[in-house]
């Protein structure tokens, strides 16, 4: 029962988390001189990335509880809430991380008040630290010394790069959507072509970032690469590396196929087509996406096969 609850507030605070990294990075590189244009898409970004950050919150609290009632085996009151936060090292991060929040949730509002150019760079960096902490929990506490240090810097950029995607992801839908039935298509399609040419740009890093990562990862957890299909740990990997190739491969057609057909004169006859088609193939990514998420929170719970084979 308590593992149940660790995966499933760890898969709702992971996915808060990383969207709403990627979510706030978005206009940096999307919209480079000069942020988001329309007073409405600024608002609707701000409130969702409020109701994000409230839901890692929330999340957070819930996954602090089923890890301390793990660490004790039983219910958690606030007495032993109080000794997991002052005595333990998951404790100390969690109170980091809460205030990590805090001044993103701080920042948000600030900018909802009176937007300025830099509050937006500061908050994307919040957010990203706020990402990157996610790396000192979990399997990468088991090294000591230098190995613990490279394990947690590559869980960082893992995660990093990850929020960069699918935080994109969500407002690269919104702006699919949005061009299906705005005033003023011809306007609206270029803008979303736009947008996706500037975040496959990005793409290109994140996933050279997740791949080059994900192997530094799996040499720390899996050790041989027999542990792959001899383990469930190895075997429930290679899922989560299927899906990962599925959304590279949408995100490809996307590039190669989508794009240049939103962005070409000669074929706006079927920009709809178009449209309709990135809508679709976002969503997958996105769905794709949390499912990764959702398997991590899985793995999150298991023993890695290098703990095993060397006890």
């Amino acid at each position: 029962m308590i593992d149940t609850w660790i995966v499933f507030s760890r898969f709702l605070h992971y996915s808060a988390t990383l969207v709403l990294f990627g979510l706030v990075l978005f206009p940096l590189y999307a919209y480079p001189r000069g942020g988001l244009d329309g007073v409405s898409k600024r608002n609707r970004m701000l409130a969702t990335s409020w109701s994000l950050s409230l839901l890692v919150l929330i999340s957070g609290v819930f996954w602090f509880v089923g890890v301390a009632a793990n660490m004790v085996d039983a219910s958690v009151g606030w007495e032993t809430a109080r000794l997991v936060l002052t005595e333990t090292a998951y404790g100390a991060l969690s109170l980091m991380r809460l205030g990590i929040v805090a001044a993103v949730i701080c920042v948000t509002a600030l900018i909802a008040v009176r937007p300025m150019h830099g509050l937006d760079g500061l908050l994307a960096a919040l957010s990203a630290a706020l990402v990157a902490s996610l790396a000192g929990t979990g399997h990468t506490q088991v090294e000591d010394g230098p190995a613990r240090l490279g394990h947690m810097f590559a869980d960082a950029l893992h995660l990093v790069a990850a929020g960069a995607w699918l935080g994109g992801l969500v407002f690269l839908l919104y702006l699919a959507a949005t061009s299906l039935h705005s005033n003023s298509p011809e306007r609206r399609r270029l803008e979303a072509c736009n947008a996706a040419i500037r975040f496959s740009r990005m793409g290109y890093l994140a996933v050279g970032t997740i791949v080059a990562s994900g192997l530094v990862n799996s040499w720390f957890l899996v050790g041989p690469i027999a542990n792959l299909v001899e383990t469930d740990y190895g075997r429930l990997l290679l899922i989560k590396i299927a899906f990962f190739a599925a959304m590279v491969g949408l995100a490809g057609i996307n590039r190669l196929y989508v794009v240049p057909m939103l962005a070409n004169p000669a074929v706006s006859a079927y920009e709809d087509f178009g449209l309709r088609r990135l809508r679709l193939h976002v969503l997958l990514e996105q769905c794709l996406g949390l499912a990764i998420i959702l398997i991590v929170g899985l793995l999150g719970t298991m023993e890695p096969p290098v703990n095993i084979s060397n006890p």
